[in-house]
């Protein structure tokens, strides 16, 4: 995966998610809602075909600073769904 920031100002941030699909940008586009700091997120994808997922932004506090806390926050909920399952 590489990822392309396509817009980076203080209070918005378009982030592109090469080599992945959506499902991505929305398990961060989830966590991101549940801050009151977010004024707006989504997660879109031009064509279904072509291109990349994009996720957009906008906050009323730092875009990306928000976007990396969502990530750590989607990363704790993946390490506790792992626990509950049992290895083999």
């Amino acid at each position: 995966m590489k990822v392309n920031i396509i817009e980076d100002e203080p209070k918005s941030l378009i982030v592109e998610f090469e080599g992945m699909d959506r499902a991505f940008a929305e398990l961060i586009k989830y966590e991101l809602l549940k801050s009151k700091d977010v004024e707006f997120a989504s997660a879109t994808k031009e064509h279904p075909e072509l291109g990349w997922p994009r996720l957009i932004v906008k906050s009323s506090k730092s875009a990306r600073a928000l976007v990396l806390k969502a990530i750590e926050e989607a990363q704790e909920e993946m390490k506790e769904i792992k626990a509950q399952i049992p290895k083999k």
